[in-house]
C-alpha cells in the first residue's frame, strides 16, 4: 500500500530540483476566445466575435512547462521555424523559466501552430498550420551534440509524429541516456513502437496502444490486455496505458513474492472534464520527474493520475502546478492503493477539509508566500453558518469562482453566543463544519473563537477577502457594516469584494418561520383542548 496523501511534499521537492531533458515536437497553441451572437449575412455560418487571443506552449513544450510548474527543471531540445509563431513560442518558454537554448530555428520549416476558436468552453473549430518537411540534418546533429554535453537526471521523449524524431535520432537519444545512466520515458505517437526500444517506460493512450497492436480502439480489450500485448510484441518492461475516463493501467515486472508481472489499476479521478488537451503531456511530465528523482513507478502513476484529473478540469492546454497537486493530495482527494484503486474523498473524508491554522499551512505550503508570489488565488470568507441553507450554498459557490482555493472561517459556538445571544447557535460547531466541508465549493474550513476573524485573516493573508452584500468595501456604501480585515488585506496587495445575498433567505428567517409554525401549532392545540 502506498499513501501519498499525507506527505504534503511531492517526491521531487524533498531535496534537490531534478532536471529532465525534454526532446520532441513543439507547437504553439493559439486560442481565439469569443462568442457567437449571430449568423453571417454572407453565408449560413456563425459569426465569431473574438474578445481575447491567448498563446500557450503545446506538444513537447507543454510537457516541459508541466515539469517546470510541478517544481522540476526542464531543458527543451526541439526545432521551430524562423517565424513569428516560433518567436512567440520561445518567448513564452523563456517567460516560464524554461531553458530554450536548444530550441533551434529552421529556415524552411514553419513552426507548428494550432488555432482553436472557442465560445465559452465550447471549441467551434481548430485550424492547423504545419508542413511535413523533414528537419535539416545539421540541426539534428546540433541537438545530439547538445544533448550529449548537457547534464540531466532523466529524458522525456515527446513524440507528436511531426518529423523531428526520426528512427536514427531516437536511437541516438536513447544511446545518450544509456551512456549517462539515466532513464527514458516516452510519450509515443507511432504505430510501430519498436523505434523506442531501450526506453524505461512508455505512456501510450488507449488509441495509441490499440493502433500499435493493430486493434480497433473501440474494441472490448481491457487496459491490462493492451499493456500485456504491448509488452509481448515490443518487449518494454514498463508500460503505463492511459484510458481516459477509465483511468490508467501500469504494467511492470514483479520480483517478489513470485517473479512475474505486476499490474496496478487506477480509476479516473476527474469529476468534470472540460478539455483533454495536454493531459498526456502532464502524465509524461510527472513520470519523467519521478524517474529523475528515483521514485517508484507506482508512486509516479498515482501522482500522474491525480495530475491528469486536474489537467482535464481546465479549459484549453494548461499546465498543472505543484501547489494544485499538493492541495489535491492533502485534501484527501487521493487515497491509498488497494481494493479497486484510488478514489476521490467522499463522506467522512470530507472532514479532512476541517483544519486548524498549523495544519492549513502544512496542506497549503505556499500560504507562507505573499499574494503576489502565489500561482493560485486564495479566497477567504467567514460566518456563523448556523442552519446551512440555499443562500449559503449560492454565496459560497460565487466566492469560489473568484479564485482557486476557498477557505471558510467559521465562528465557534462560544463566539456566536457572545454575538447573537444564549439561544444560538442552533447547530453545534462540529455539525456546522461537517456540512460546510461537504460542499464541493469549499476547500478548507477553519474555526475561530474570537468575535471576528481579524487574527485569522492576518495569518492567512488571502488574495481575495469576500463578505456578503450587507457589508461595505468602502465608506461610500452608507450604513453597511465594514468588512473586518479588509484594510489589512488591501495593504498586502489583496482585494476585498462583496457578493449579493439571496433575498429572503437567512438563518434568522428560517428560525422565525419555525417559531411561527410552533406558535400556530401550540395555539391549535390549546383551542382543541377547550
Amino acid at each position: 500500500m502506498v499513501d501519498l496523501g499525507k506527505s504534503g511534499i511531492l517526491p521531487w521537492l524533498k531535496e534537490m530540483t531534478p532536471t529532465v531533458a525534454v526532446v520532441g515536437d513543439v507547437m504553439l497553441d493559439e486560442y481565439l476566445i469569443g462568442q457567437v451572437n449571430r449568423i453571417s449575412p454572407e453565408a449560413p455560418v456563425p459569426v465569431h466575435l473574438v474578445t481575447e487571443t491567448l498563446h500557450r506552449p503545446g506538444g513537447a513544450a507543454n510537457a516541459a512547462l508541466n515539469i517546470q510548474t510541478l517544481g522540476g527543471k526542464a531543458k527543451l531540445f526541439s526545432v521551430v521555424g524562423k517565424d513569428q509563431a516560433g518567436q512567440e513560442l520561445k518567448a513564452l518558454l523563456k517567460r516560464e523559466g524554461i531553458d530554450e537554448e536548444f530550441v533551434l530555428q529552421a529556415m524552411d520549416r514553419p513552426t507548428i501552430r494550432k488555432t482553436r476558436v472557442t465560445s465559452g468552453v465550447q471549441q467551434l473549430i481548430r485550424v492547423d498550420w504545419e508542413k511535413s518537411v523533414s528537419v535539416p540534418h545539421h540541426l539534428i546533429e546540433n541537438l545530439v551534440t547538445a544533448l550529449d554535453q548537457t547534464k540531466f537526471d532523466a529524458i522525456l521523449i515527446s513524440d507528436y509524429g511531426k518529423g523531428l524524431l526520426t528512427d536514427a535520432f531516437l536511437r541516438q537519444i536513447i544511446a545518450i541516456a544509456q551512456s549517462k545512466g539515466v532513464l527514458v520515458v516516452v510519450d509515443p505517437k507511432r504505430k510501430d513502437l519498436s523505434c523506442y526500444s531501450g526506453a524505461h517506460l512508455i505512456t501510450p493512450n488507449r488509441k495509441e496502444a490499440c493502433e500499435a497492436l493493430d486493434l480497433d480502439p473501440d474494441g472490448p480489450e481491457a487496459g491490462a490486455v493492451l499493456a500485456s500485448g504491448l509488452q509481448s510484441r515490443y518487449g518494454f518492461e514498463n508500460i503505463l496505458v492511459t484510458l481516459g475516463p477509465k483511468g490508467m493501467i501500469l504494467l511492470k515486472p514483479q520480483k517478489e513474492p513470485v517473479p512475474g508481472q505486476s499490474i496496478l489499476s487506477l480509476k479516473a479521478l476527474a469529476r468534470e472534464v472540460f478539455d483533454v488537451s495536454g493531459a498526456g503531456d502532464t502524465v509524461a511530465a510527472v513520470m519523467g520527474l519521478c524517474l529523475a528523482c528515483g521514485e517508484s513507478l507506482e508512486e509516479g502513476a498515482i501522482l500522474a493520475n491525480a495530475a491528469a484529473a486536474i489537467a482535464v478540469g481546465k479549459v484549453g492546454t494548461q499546465p498543472v502546478y505543484a501547489e494544485e497537486l499538493i492541495l489535491a493530495l492533502n485534501q484527501g482527494r487521493v487515497g491509498a492503493i488497494g481494493g479497486g484503486g484510488v478514489q476521490w474523498g467522499q463522506g467522512r473524508k470530507a472532514l479532512k477539509k476541517v483544519v486548524d491554522i498549523e495544519s492549513l499551512f502544512k496542506k497549503i505550503p505556499f500560504l507562507a508566500s505573499i499574494p503576489q508570489e502565489r500561482r493560485l488565488k486564495v479566497v477567504f470568507t467567514n460566518g456563523c453558518f448556523d442552519i446551512l441553507h440555499a443562500g449559503h450554498v449560492s454565496y459560497l459557490e460565487l466566492a469560489k469562482e473568484q479564485g482557486d482555493i476557498l477557505i471558510v472561517g467559521i465562528n465557534s459556538d462560544e463566539s456566536i453566543r457572545r454575538i447573537k445571544g444564549a439561544e444560538r447557535p442552533i447547530v453545534g460547531l462540529t455539525e456546522r463544519m461537517m456540512l460546510l466541508a461537504g460542499l464541493e465549493s469549499v476547500d478548507f474550513v477553519i474555526p475561530f473563537s474570537e468575535n471576528t476573524p481579524e487574527n485569522l485573516i492576518r495569518k492567512i493573508v488571502p488574495d481575495i477577502l469576500i463578505k456578503g452584500g450587507d457589508y461595505r468595501v468602502d465608506a461610500a456604501q452608507g450604513d453597511a457594516q465594514e468588512i473586518i480585515g479588509g484594510e489589512y488585506v488591501r495593504s498586502k496587495g489583496g482585494k476585498v469584494q462583496t457578493i449579493p445575498l439571496v433575498p429572503g433567505i437567512s438563518t434568522s428567517d428560517i428560525i422565525g418561520r419555525i417559531l411561527r409554525i410552533h406558535r400556530i401549532g401550540m395555539s391549535a392545540k390549546s383551542d382543541s383542548s377547550k
